[in-house]
């Protein structure tokens, strides 16, 4: 290849350690502290030449990438609702980084030191009469420590919501979803600011016998314009769109 004969090797210790307390009321409480590995795959190391995103050339250099996260979890379970609250913080070492000099030429490089900080929360209810709602919030914050600039792959701030209603005997439902997405005002050093959306999607099922259950999806109703990712060189998602499917079962009585 490009790099020439090379061969690599790497190793490190990972693992976990975890402690529950609970459940009191309905409420659990769980400390993780871990410690991982990631050593780059090979194309990060030895691949050069053209891609969807650009042209690419590794670096066979790169040290593995190491983390040290602490996470904390609150659960709450009882007959009708089940809610949790998750906060986790990694801190990377060796962070390995695409990255781009001239446009749509990138590299890799292992960025010194770097945090991840974020909360995810969900919630489900049987409100009855068939109903069932889900819930989930994210948000999370990347930072290089070095000069304070933001990493890639970051997601904004997320919201979401399903309605789901369950019809009869033959396991006919129907939802509707609808997710926020908040504006994205920092961006990593591959990616571009994009602002912030709203999707609706519905959907439904029926079992028409056994061996037959028919679906029918459809995505974005409100039609949104927005990007499929924050790359730099993304392009539009999908706008409205549906779609049927059929699931067959077979087997033998």
């Amino acid at each position: 290849g490009y790099f020439g004969d090379r061969s690599t090797a790497h190793g490190a210790g990972s693992g976990f350690v975890s402690l529950t307390a609970g459940s009191v009321g309905g409420v659990s409480t769980t400390v993780q502290i871990a410690r991982g590995f990631r050593d780059p795959v090979l194309s990060d190391r030895y691949f050069r030449g053209p891609s969807g995103r650009g042209f690419i050339t590794g670096n066979p250099d790169l040290n593995p990438e190491t983390s040290f996260q602490i996470d904390l979890g609150i659960r709450y379970t009882s007959a009708r609702v089940r809610g949790a609250t998750y906060v986790y913080q990694y801190r990377l070492d060796d962070l390995i980084e695409r990255y781009a000099t001239d446009t749509d030429f990138f590299f890799f490089r292992n960025r010194g030191r770097a945090r991840l900080r974020g909360i995810e929360a969900e919630l489900q209810a049987t409100l009855g009469w068939g109903l069932s709602l889900e819930t989930a919030f994210q948000s999370a914050r990347g930072r290089a420590l070095d000069d304070e600039t933001s990493l890639d792959d970051v997601t904004p701030e997320t919201f979401s919501a399903q309605l789901r209603k369950a019809f009869g005997m033959r396991g006919a439902f129907a939802q509707m979803r609808t997710a926020v997405f908040a504006e994205d005002t920092r961006p990593g050093p591959t990616e571009r600011a994009v602002p912030g959306y709203i999707l609706v999607d519905a959907g439904g099922g029926i079992m028409v016998f056994k061996e037959l259950e028919l679906r029918v999806s459809a995505r974005n109703l409100l039609n949104a314009r927005y990007f499929a990712s924050q790359d730099l060189r993304t392009v539009a998602a999908p706008g409205r769109s549906v779609s049927v499917s059929a699931a067959v079962r077979l087997g033998r009585r």
